[in-house]
């Protein structure tokens, strides 16, 4: 076992004595039950990251006053919550005594401090007293991988129709805010990368480091985030993973005797386009437009990225990705301020990848085209018709916008005037015009949250594919009956009419 470190137990016996096989599946039931992997490194001697964040988190619930220490009472109430039974008062003294000996920065006049705790825990482990690491793990909800269990995240908050979304409440807010302001420790609007390190210290780890989440809202020069960005990336979070928003509100310590007040489930978007209104706090805008007409370049501008900057370009990736920014009215300071999404739509070759649950979600949908190049206008366009006549088909309908990107280049022939025909004729506004490389964007962000707040204009009147294809079988059959009525008498003609 010394040689061995992922050997947790070692024992000789023989099959002439079967009371040892006892003792054999005692430990064999203790190494899935209160396994050591998950929260010891035993070649190194030491707990696991994530063991580390769960201990932490533990110790911060039950510090009640929250001053950095576990007193004796904070402790008998932590002994009392995960094994029913107090400690005795020299029980507590002994353990001090001996942390004075062994560790003394782990305890102190007023109690037992973060370190002293982990190093309890520790020593757990090496006396094979690992049953009651995990009978405290688990009674904070904690499964085998050191995650919060299935069955304290409140599941049926999100229950919701395919044009419902999930936001964060008032009291969420409210709450990250605080959390903001604690860990910014200067005050400075400005939460380092470092701060942030402290505020997930309690999680299994950041939720913002993968792809997903990284690089797809506004930064400052080192890396930091305003509290408008951090508010902006959980809105994010609880909009595309709410289970995962709530879990990570959960480890950052969100009151737990309601989690599920951090979330609230929308109106049906069919219900805001009956009632002409719409009171959504965080907007999803999906962005479609051809290969080069300047999607990446309007993200960027969007998340205050150089028009230059390639970090959150897709170059050609057939992925999806985000942009998500608070949209402040000019002028005016509001704590109605609403978050935008902007979701750039991968597109292949063969067609979009989408479903009609897929658009149910979609706010506002926006068709960016390169106004120096006609294809690009004829294809936004197609894709227009095509996105439309599948919402409409769906039922999932919603504003869709035109946008005329790279103004600072010379437009193709009768740009303007073929771009006004067309979006008049299905009724949609003209398009707006912008230029990433100049940083005009001509005010559209506020535009797209102005279409979201009247979702019953800018729906394009485009025929659904079942209304086509009758009136193409309508047509078909009356030429077919012109080309016949010569020579086929016309009671033949009525029963072939019939027949089809």
């Amino acid at each position: 076992m010394k040689q061995y470190r992922e050997v947790e137990t070692s024992i000789q016996w023989s099959a002439q004595r079967l009371d040892q096989a006892k003792d054999v599946l005692y430990y064999a039931q203790k190494a899935v039950i209160d396994p050591v992997g998950p929260v010891f490194d035993q070649e190194n001697n030491v707990l696991k990251p994530r063991c580390i964040a769960a201990l932490k988190r533990i110790f911060l619930l039950s510090d009640h006053n929250m001053d950095g220490i576990l007193s004796d009472e904070e402790l008998n109430e932590l002994q009392k919550k995960c094994f029913d039974t107090p400690l005795v008062p020299c029980e507590i003294k002994q353990m001090k005594n001996v942390m004075q000996v062994t560790f003394p920065q782990g305890v102190n006049e007023r109690g037992l401090t973060l370190d002293g705790f982990l190093f309890l825990n520790t020593r757990l482990i090496e006396e094979a007293r690992i049953q009651t690491l995990w009978t405290m793990l688990r009674k904070f909800g904690y499964s085998n991988d050191l995650r919060l269990g299935d069955d304290l995240v409140p599941y049926s908050s999100f229950k919701r129709q395919a044009d419902q979304s999930v936001e964060l409440t008032n009291v969420a807010i409210e709450f990250l805010r605080e959390v903001y302001e604690f860990f910014d420790s200067n005050g400075d609007n400005n939460l380092e990368p470092h701060e942030m390190g402290y505020l997930f210290e309690t999680a299994p780890e950041s939720p913002w480091t993968k792809p997903l989440y990284k690089d797809v809202t506004e930064e400052n020069m080192d890396g930091g985030l305003s509290l408008e960005a951090f508010l902006s990336l959980w809105s994010l979070m609880t909009l595309i993973d709410p289970p995962r928003s709530l879990e990570y509100l959960m480890y950052i310590r969100f009151p737990s005797d309601d989690p599920s007040s951090a979330v609230r489930v929308t109106r049906k978007r069919v219900l805001d386009r009956k009632e002409k209104k719409s009171e959504r706090k965080v907007v999803q805008c999906f962005v479609f437009g051809p290969k080069n007409a300047g999607k990446s370049a309007l993200l960027n501008q969007f998340i205050g990225r150089s028009y230059d900057d390639d970090s959150n370009n897709n170059n050609g990736s057939t992925d999806e990705h985000y942009a998500v920014n608070m949209v402040k009215e000019p002028g005016v300071i509001s704590d109605t301020d609403k978050t935008l999404v902007l979701k750039e739509v991968r597109i292949k070759d063969d067609g979009f990848m989408l479903s009609k649950e897929a658009l149910a979600a979609c706010d506002v949908a926006i068709f960016i085209y390169d106004s120096s190049d006609e294809y690009s206008w004829n294809r936004a366009v197609d894709m227009l018709a095509e996105v439309a006549t599948i919402a409409k088909d769906s039922g999932y309908v919603f504003p869709c916008l035109m946008v005329a990107a790279k103004t600072d280049l010379d437009p193709f022939p009768v740009a303007i005037q073929e771009s006004t025909r067309v979006t008049q004729d299905i009724g949609i506004d003209a398009p707006i015009p912008i230029s990433s490389k100049l940083g005009d964007v001509s005010n559209l962000f506020r535009k797209i949250l102005t279409a979201a707040e009247n979702p019953h204009l800018n729906i394009p009147e485009i025929e659904s594919k079942k209304k086509r294809s009758c009136k193409l079988n309508n047509r078909s059959l009356m030429a077919v009956s012109s080309m016949f009525s010569s020579w086929i008498p016309k009671c033949l003609i009525k029963c072939f009419c019939i027949s089809s």
